[in-house]
């Protein structure tokens, strides 16, 4: 794990460097006119944001308690909410990237071949801006209780008895780096989410944020969570 983290940082310092490099390239191609300079600036600033963002993800994160103490809490409720500045922060993120994309299908005229790939990333994109607006506005919060936890999100909520779910873990998504805490849920049923989710993560679940914490912390707080409600469950039997 601690050879794992060292090679993430490693990666991400790397990208962080190579962002700045063309960031200045950029800037200098818009001091003299040259075409793609703004482009060139905004994707790798984008970039370097990101880089920044993964070398010290607590610059946006607003969850002051530690594991610990929310583990103390035992057995609740506890509430834990998703960083409103961190949810504007992919907002601006997915803009820019989407932008950039957009901006290469318009005026690049890329092959045919070349418009197929770009136009989902611009869909991807740009169509997550206003779900991650929304979510920032009306809020994305994680309770926990004796029974079990509820993920709302939207204004939705969605309710996971201890009971029904697995040990959890934290899971690099594929191709992003972006890391999440995931979990078996029995109570999901065979659907196809869940097949795809678990071909994609190895788990048939996952939670849609950190909720402040960084992903080892929320996924060994949960499992303690939930070792503490199943033994008190079976001390009532």
């Amino acid at each position: 794990m601690l050879k794992l983290a060292r090679g993430d940082r490693g990666r991400n310092v790397l990208l962080l460097g190579i962002s700045l490099l063309f960031v200045a390239a950029g800037l200098g191609m818009i001091a003299t006119g040259a075409d793609g300079g703004v482009t060139t600036t905004v994707f790798f600033g984008v970039c370097a944001a990101v880089a920044v963002w993964q070398l010290r993800p607590d610059l946006l994160e607003s969850e002051s308690r530690s594991a610990g103490s929310l583990a103390a809490q035992f057995p609740g409720p506890v509430i834990l909410r998703a960083s409103v500045r961190k949810l504007l922060f992919l907002a601006l993120m997915a803009a820019g990237f989407g932008g950039v994309t957009l901006w290469m299908v318009l005026h690049e005229a890329p092959s045919t071949a070349m418009q197929l790939l770009l136009w989902p990333g611009v869909a991807l994109f740009l169509g997550g801006v206003p779900f991650l607006i929304l979510t920032a506005i009306r809020g994305s919060a994680l309770h926990l209780d004796e029974t079990g936890f509820t993920v709302v999100q939207l204004g939705r909520a969605r309710r996971v008895r201890w009971r029904d779910v697995s040990v959890f873990e934290p899971v690099s998504m594929p191709g992003s780096g972006q890391r999440l805490v995931t979990f078996d849920d029995a109570s999901a049923g065979a659907t196809r989410l869940g097949a795809m989710n678990r071909h994609l993560i190895g788990r048939n679940a996952g939670l849609p944020d950190s909720y402040g914490l960084d992903p080892d912390a929320l996924a060994s707080l949960l499992t303690a969570w939930r070792k503490r409600a199943l033994q008190r469950e079976d001390d009532r039997v």
